[in-house]
């Protein structure tokens, strides 16, 4: 009986996919590094949604850990997806998300929701979205490539992170590893 062996190529595709998220999400897009040296990573996973793999995430600093919003001090999102995603879905899920956390009232959650549908488009798998909020100013988007545009007002960027960071995000597994903490036995 003849035995499979699987070849070099075979191998390293294997190790690269297993490998590859990972790498993805400990890395942050070239022009935001350029707008933004010094950052460090705070934490970093992924997001699955019924067994499938949605996107990559990281949080970035200046000091490698989060405590809360510094004025002036960077916090940067990083999204590598591994998914496709029209613009209205994207938006949709953001609004849901904002919902969800009651954040702001529905005039202020609709008018971002219309300000981030200029600056945004779609998503294909290994696409990037990087959200970088400069608290007390403003955010700025990213992709894998180049700057997309901003959003000026001030409380966007925190009521942004939220979906995130906030202690009712419905992605509590992975705020946990966004913000580099060790879940125990006993729960969050």
């Amino acid at each position: 009986m003849r035995r499979f062996q699987p070849s070099l190529l075979t191998v390293l595709a294997i190790v690269f996919a297993l490998v590859a998220p990972e790498a993805r999400a400990s890395r942050l897009p070239d022009a935001v590094r350029a707008d933004e040296p010094g950052l460090q990573m705070v934490g970093g996973g992924q997001l699955r949604w019924l067994g499938g793999p949605i996107y990559e995430a990281s949080l970035w600093t200046p000091a490698g850990r989060f405590g809360g919003y510094v004025a002036g001090e960077p916090v940067v999102l990083t999204l590598w997806y591994q998914r496709a995603f029209t613009r209205q879905q994207l938006l949709r899920i953001v609004g849901l998300a904002w919902q969800r956390l009651d954040s702001h009232d529905e005039r202020t959650r609709d008018l971002w929701i219309s300000e981030l549908g200029k600056v945004w488009s779609g998503v294909e798998p290994g696409h990037n979205l990087t959200a970088v909020v400069i608290p007390g100013r403003e955010t700025r988007f990213y992709d894998h490539e180049r700057w997309l545009g901003r959003i000026s007002d001030p409380q966007f960027g925190p009521a942004f992170l939220d979906i995130w960071l906030d202690q009712s995000s419905v992605v509590s597994d992975l705020r946990v590893q966004l913000l580099g903490q060790a879940r125990d036995a006993t729960g969050p």
